[in-house]
């Protein structure tokens, strides 16, 4: 792997508190924003880890302007998690966080999250609320259960449901002056805790964008899946949150960009496409650490077989979408088939979209986002 790597023009006389990592590649804008959110932040005790992942812009003339705490590493194309394994080898931080290149963390984020892990010694990581915005500014301040709202429709998830104890924000941690700021009912809200490894791998209820962990546990868990494309963060949370507890501050410390660059976006037929591969490396994910324990899973049987059909159901519709030449259509209808009948398997059918795939092309699209309508309004 070629890997280059400039440092500030000043080395650190000590280990800062946080490691910030930032994976970038052809972003140099969006980037320059990212990390002067990083540098307004209250907690001063920080660095920042750019990894360009072979940027052909003007990144790393940008970041050669930028202040002495910023590090810089080059490295051949090959995705985030092989940029956030770079940083995390070279972070010197007792804790560690991750900004992508188009977002931007609160003033106080740091602070909060490195407050609480020092205070709370019980608990491997920290992750909050988040705030969406784009061009036009904020979208929606508490942001977390409409961008997860496939976990968050169902009544019965809560956070006193995910977690098993709860306190006043103003309780566990003294709260800063820039969220009072914010939000003059800050010191109201409330930190939950507890184990959640159960609750997260049935369903997305934590946004790992607002990650903080302590740099020790790379060391019993790893690194990342760097081969993964779409879900390498959700696979790492999960081995994470097996083996330790995991506090949640109700307090957005994450501003979330939306914007037509997105990998995310999948508009027109294209993105049809990535919404397909994406179910399915979900699937495989959660299918991973589901099975990993025998023990486990005969114990969670049914919950867990559940997930699965959904998860396999949530492949097949991507496929039954699916534009192109008739023979690439019937050949998708195919495949989409063979996961409708994992659903089978699984306990939970999915007997109208099996009898959609049969139909000819315009009816079966029409039928599938029938069902699909109705199942989300549901």
């Amino acid at each position: 792997m070629n890997l280059n790597a400039r440092r500030g023009p000043e080395e650190p006389s000590c280990e800062p508190v946080v490691s910030v990592v930032i994976p970038t590649h052809n972003r140099a804008a969006l980037l320059v924003e990212a990390i002067d959110s990083v540098l307004q932040q209250s907690l001063t005790s920080f660095e920042i880890i750019v990894v360009d992942d072979r940027s052909t812009d003007d990144t790393e003339a940008r970041v050669a302007r930028c202040d002495a705490r910023v590090r810089y590493y080059k490295t051949d194309r090959a995705g985030a998690g092989n940029a956030r394994n770079i940083g995390m080898r070279h972070a010197r931080g007792r804790y560690l966080a991750f900004l992508d290149s188009d977002d931007l963390l609160y003033p106080y984020a740091l602070e909060i999250e490195a407050t609480l892990l020092d205070r709370r010694r019980d608990v491997g990581l920290v992750c909050a609320e988040m705030t969406g915005f784009d061009a036009h500014g904020v979208i929606e301040r508490y942001h977390l259960k409409t961008y997860h709202r496939s976990a968050y429709r169902n009544p019965a998830i809560t956070y006193d449901r995910i977690f098993t104890s709860r306190a006043r924000l103003a309780d566990a941690i003294p709260v800063p002056a820039a969220l009072r700021c914010d939000d003059a009912a800050a010191d109201g809200r409330h930190v939950y805790s507890g184990h959640i490894f159960d609750h997260y791998l049935l369903n997305l209820v934590l946004c790992q964008n607002t990650v903080m962990f302590r740099r020790s546990i790379v060391a019993e868990v790893g690194e990342r899946s760097a081969a993964m494309h779409y879900w390498e963060e959700v696979d790492y949370l999960l081995r994470i949150t097996r083996r330790h507890s995991v506090a949640f501050i109700d307090v957005p410390t994450y501003r979330l960009r939306y914007h037509d660059g997105q990998l995310s976006t999948m508009a027109a037929e294209a993105g049809r496409y990535v919404w397909m591969r994406k179910q399915q490396e979900l699937l495989r994910v959660i299918k991973r650490h589901a099975l990993a324990d025998t023990d486990y899973y005969r114990a969670h049987r049914r919950r867990i077989d559940a997930q699965l059909a959904n998860l396999h159901r949530a492949v097949a519709v991507p496929m039954l979408l699916q534009g192109g030449s008739l023979r690439a259509r019937k050949r998708a209808a195919r495949y989409a088939l063979r996961y409708l009948a994992r659903c089978v398997r699984y306990g939970r059918p999915a007997r109208f979209l099996q009898l959609a795939a049969h139909t000819p092309v315009p009816m079966r699209t029409m039928a599938v986002r029938l069902v699909e309508s109705c199942r989300q309004a549901g």
